[in-house]
């Protein structure tokens, strides 16, 4: 009976003190690809790969990325991931063979190629081979040369399905499901199977030193090694279901994925001393169906792989440990020796030193001992111990009706207030005295006399509880307590803080209130305590959290605002050390010298509806609606991992991805990005690495180092839109909010190239034509003035000319034989008129010589007394007319200075003679178009005989004349015209641009 009553109290300790490690499941919901999950590898990056029956995924930041048919895999149906001497990986196909990756492309391995089979289940990589496990034999795979060989394997009645392979003394080994254990001897040319052990039903195999484990159909077979190769075989059987799989912890725990096929037994278990203990609930792990476990011993990790959901993520090292205890609800904790009370909504359970239940007290316990108090004191019944309205004690509440509130400890006891009273129990958990009073909020003074708080009719101070001799504090005082939530003796004074009347202090058996007061006017507290410095720290419900000092005076030393804190509504608030531990609805808010952590459900706490906490020695213990939370504290704060490197994932440019070429292993394989103008937008997925929880991490982003950060943000993505041309150095801070720490990576080099009328090639090619223009231009220019200068020049000497030629020897001849025959004619007034007109002349010639044009009208003046000379000459039987166009302003046109004369002077030279009847000479002016005169000069003269005779002649002045004209208005191809007959005489035409 003794016995019986030992197993049930270890059956209900087990069941009550179970510890629960913190799980995550991963299904389809979060980016698996099925949750039927056939295979789990870590690799040497610690990247965990998913093999499933619809692709592969790989796990990393808590994101899946997915690889299947479409990226070159062979089949969707993945039994099994290794990755071999060079880390390429290996996945093995249900249907469709091998596939290797070696980080850009697959290589697929089927019957084709030499397999025995394209259902493959096993992939075994050891030195420079991997040995595949197929459904008709095995093969083996070179992995540089990709040779495969194919040994034969003994003829069976049935398919020959190689399990698993092992190495043991540098040999290969393997099982088969149907045909026992085999060795794989590569000493000859060829490899050869040969059978060690004939067994049956192998569906795995796990080898611990020289113990080996087979998973057989319901059972588990162990025996030893060396043994069992030298047909020494001894067996130890034990367990249930089938085991597929097997993982080894760095403690030393093996831990085992069943699925029973046809049973219900199947999920995770711990093989230990010849026995399987299920551990599925612990782990936290609901699938009947585990094919596969494997160990992250890095992150102290344990991940497990169903048929039907997913994958479970444990943290075998978990700083959380979680207790449902039978889904009590759990109001207090305290500690007594090395004993921890635990008041919860069924009693108080009493746990030893090392967690175990020692004792507990129950409601019916309490009800007891309180009906036997009021039996002992009848007269209770006659005394009013109604308080108020609102708390009239009720003795008739039954035990199940009993509400407890909190636990205060007192010197070595106990006190338990409820709504049937307050209790008090010694340090074995016996009750030991009851006082008939309801308050929702007791303790004790610094001097240890009782309190007793009322909502509505102030406080009771006992000298001595036990009789209910005592001070009572009117509500209508000031000073007197209202709405109390939490009690604290700290040195001589007893902090007692409100939900809205601020902060009181009782000290020498007087009370003050530190809002009347107007010492500090904040109004709503709901948490205090103390922490290392001796200081108060308060957290108001919903708001801020204050550090105080309150010695010889008050002061303010910090104030933690509430957006600093995760979450809305304070829950606790414990302070550990120089740290600060506050807990809300979010989970824990841990605060340290400015720095801030967050601890919640994705680190184990899955229930953050925090009704009590406690902090025993290095344990902070956490109470909830549903049992109670245990944190190594020295675990908790010691320093996290947090992220060590960072990768991108996946790069789109204008929203278009690049090419799968710059990517080796999943990750863009460069540094630097470049860029024309145009394509100027990014989007730049990016993977953290090296930390332990992805949730936790926070991100922004800056291009240069003299740029403003971003705001936080919980993707771990950026986006860059229409970035000018430049260089930016993209840089991604990483806020990880586990291990409060915040570290910055160089992410990539972006370069934006300029426009090409922006490149310097292009800057400076214009440039230069610029300066050659301007060079041209300046050496055209001195070329221009060179021209112009020597034009000039020829036309001051053409002018020169034409005035030399103009006053030639003989027209300065026949002027003067003109004068001496007037004289010898005795005419004197013909002698006299005939030297005035000359002088004018001479001075006309001399006046206009110096300028480069004249007024039309004076050119015609001069002409006019040059043809008086020559016609005097010729006895004025000359007739000559000179005729204007109306529409010209004579002298506002300007001609070029004595240009015409020479014309004239050809007419009286050549064209009559003392025979000619009747000699005319006209000239006509008109304009021929806007800016164009034209001069006729015309004579009745001899006409072409003449014009020869002139050209035989070739009178200097006419050449002078031409010459000058083309210099002066080289636009006028022909400037000079001549036209001329028998009869009619000579007629030039002059074109002059005015």
């Amino acid at each position: 009976m003794r016995l019986l009553l030992k197993l049930l109290l270890f059956f209900f300790t087990q069941s009550v003190f179970s510890q629960y490690l913190a799980s995550t499941n991963y299904t389809t919901a979060d980016g698996l690809p099925n949750n039927a999950v056939r295979s789990l590898f870590i690799d040497r990056s610690n990247v965990l790969w998913i093999g499933t029956e619809n692709g592969i995924s790989r796990l990393q930041n808590g994101i899946f990325q997915t690889i299947d048919e479409t990226d070159g895999l062979s089949h969707n149906s993945c039994w099994d991931i290794a990755q071999d001497a060079n880390g390429t990986m290996w996945f093995a196909s249900y249907g469709g063979g091998i596939s290797k990756y070696d980080g850009r492309k697959f290589t697929i391995f089927t019957k084709k190629n030499g397999l025995p089979a394209n259902k493959t289940r096993k992939i075994f990589p050891f030195r420079d081979k991997v040995y595949v496990g197929t459904e008709q034999g095995i093969s083996i795979i070179d992995i540089n040369s990709n040779k495969v060989i194919t040994p034969n394997v003994p003829k069976t009645k049935e398919d020959f399905i190689c399990m698993d392979f092992f190495i043991f003394e540098g040999e290969v080994y393997f099982i088969s499901i149907f045909d026992g254990l085999f060795k794989i001897d590569e000493k000859g040319e060829k490899p050869i199977v040969v059978p060690v052990f004939k067994g049956k039903n192998f569906y795995s195999q796990f080898l611990n030193a020289n113990t080996i484990y087979f998973g057989n159909e319901g059972f588990v077979q162990q025996t030893n090694l060396p043994k069992l190769l030298k047909g020494k075989a001894d067996f130890t059987t034990f367990g249930t279901s089938i085991i597929w799989d097997f993982a080894q912890t760095r403690d030393g725990k093996i831990y085992a994925a069943a699925d029973g096929v046809y049973n219900p037994d199947g999920g995770v278990y711990e093989i230990m001393n010849n026995q399987m203990i299920n551990v599925s609930e612990q782990l936290g792990i609901d699938s009947k169906i585990i094919l596969n476990v494997v160990y992250d011993a890095q992150r102290n990790v344990l991940y497990a792989g169903s048929n039907d959901k997913g994958i479970y993520e444990i943290r075998l090292g978990s700083m959380i440990k979680s207790f449902p205890f039978l889904n009590r609800s759990c109001i207090d904790f305290e500690l007594v020796g090395n004993e921890k009370f635990v008041l919860h909504n069924e009693g108080i359970s009493i746990l030893n030193a090392s967690g175990a239940l020692k004792k507990e007290v129950f409601r019916s316990d309490f009800k007891k001992f309180e009906s036997d108090y009021i039996k002992q004191h009848p007269g209770v019944f006659k005394t009013d111990y109604r308080e108020s309205r609102d708390f009239e004690l009720n003795f008739k509440i039954p035990a199940e009706g009993i509400v407890f509130y909190e636990m205060v400890k007192n010197s070595s006891t106990i006190w338990v207030a409820s709504n049937i009273g307050i209790f008090e129990l010694n340090t074995q958990g016996k009750i030991i005295s009851y006082i008939p009073k309801h308050s929702l909020k007791i303790g004790f003074t610094s001097d240890g006399k009782f309190i007793e708080t009322i909502t509505f009719a102030g406080v009771y101070v006992y000298d001595d509880v036990y009789s209910l001799k005592g001070t009572h504090y009117s509500k209508f005082e000031d000073n007197t307590p209202q709405f109390i939530v939490k009690i604290l003796n700290h040195k001589d004074k007893t902090y007692l803080i409100s939900v809205f009347n601020g902060l009181y202090v009782h000290q020498k058996s007087k009370f003050r209130s530190y809002l009347s007061e107007s010492i500090w006017k904040e109004k709503k507290f709901k948490h205090i305590t103390v922490n290392a410095k001796d200081q108060l720290v308060l957290a108001a419900e919903f708001g801020d959290v204050f550090i105080v000092e309150d010695d010889k005076q008050f002061k303010i030393k910090k104030k933690i605002s509430k957006d600093e804190i995760a979450g809305k509504t304070i829950n606790f608030l414990e302070s550990y050390k120089d740290y600060l531990l506050i807990g809300t609805e979010s989970g824990i808010t841990i605060y340290h010298n400015g720095n801030i952590r967050l601890i919640d459900k994705e680190q184990g706490l899955k229930n953050c509806n925090f009704k009590s906490s406690k902090i025993f020695k290095d344990e902070l213990w956490l109470g909830t609606e549903k049992g109670y939370y245990v944190l190594n504290l020295n675990q908790l704060l010691s320093d996290q991992k947090t992220a060590q490197s960072m990768a991108i994932e996946k790069i789109l440019i204008n929203n278009q991805p690049i090419s799968k070429a710059n990517y080796n292993w999943f990750e863009y394989s460069g540094k630097e990005l470049i860029c024309d103008y145009k394509h100027n937008s990014f989007a730049v997925d990016f993977v953290p690495k090296g930390h332990l929880f992805p949730n936790k991490l926070k991100f922004r982003y800056r291009l240069n180092s003299s740029n403003r950060w971003s705001p936080y943000s919980d993707k771990p993505s950026v986006f860059l839109s229409y970035l000018p041309h430049g260089n930016y150095n993209l840089e991604i801070e990483v806020f990880d909010q586990n291990a409060g720490k915040v570290t910055v990576f160089q992410l990539l080099k972006i370069v934006v190239q300029s426009p090409f009328w922006l490149r310097w090639w292009f800057i400076a090619g214009l440039v230069l034509i610029v300066i050659l223009i301007v060079v041209y231009g300046v050496i055209r220019y001195k070329n221009k003035a060179k021209e112009k200068a020597l034009i000039e020049k020829r036309i001051a000497e053409t002018k020169l000319d034409a005035l030399l030629s103009q006053m030639n020897p003989h027209f300065t001849f026949n002027a003067m034989n003109t004068v001496q025959d007037f004289i010898i004619s005795n005419d004197v007034d013909n002698s006299l008129l005939f030297i005035s007109e000359l002088a004018r002349l001479m001075r006309l010639t001399l006046d206009n010589s110096s300028k480069k044009t004249i007024p039309l009208d004076e050119e015609i003046s001069f002409l006019k007394t040059y043809i008086k000379l020559e016609n005097m000459r010729f006895g004025n039987r000359v007739t000559v007319n000179i005729v204007q166009d109306k529409a010209i302003d004579a002298p506002f046109i300007e001609v070029p200075t004595m240009l015409l004369q020479p014309f004239v002077e050809n007419v009286f030279v050549h064209a009559f003679n003392d025979e000619h009847p009747n000699p005319k000479l006209d000239i006509t002016f008109r304009m021929k178009a806007r800016q164009l005169l034209e001069c006729t000069i015309s004579d009745n003269g001899k006409g072409k005989a003449s014009f020869q005779k002139v050209k035989l002649h070739k009178s200097k002045a006419l050449l002078l004349a031409a010459e000058r004209l083309q210099l002066l208005q080289p636009e006028i191809e022909n400037p000079i015209s001549t036209d001329f007959t028998e009869q009619n005489g000579t007629q030039i035409r002059i074109l002059l641009k005015v």
